[in-house]
């Protein structure tokens, strides 16, 4: 892999961790992932339902790429 690659994939690596880590922590202290869209994006908003399914896109992307890049 080039270097850019490595630079992206530490990075989603980066920002997976951070949130496997954040959300635990938060839940922990009593909020769950609808009160922190509230609190990011105020009540009602359109925002977070795309927010939410890019995060989940993501997810799922990163996933899938590990598991072809290990049954490769």
């Amino acid at each position: 892999m080039n270097k850019r690659n490595n630079k992206l994939l530490l990075t989603f690596v980066l920002g997976l961790l951070a949130a496997l880590f954040i959300f635990p922590f938060l839940r922990t202290m009593g909020l769950s992932f609808d009160v922190v869209l509230v609190y990011l994006f105020g009540e009602g908003s359109v925002w977070a339902l795309p927010f939410s399914l890019l995060v989940i896109a993501t997810i799922i992307f990163g996933v899938r790429k590990s598991i072809s890049k290990t049954a490769a």
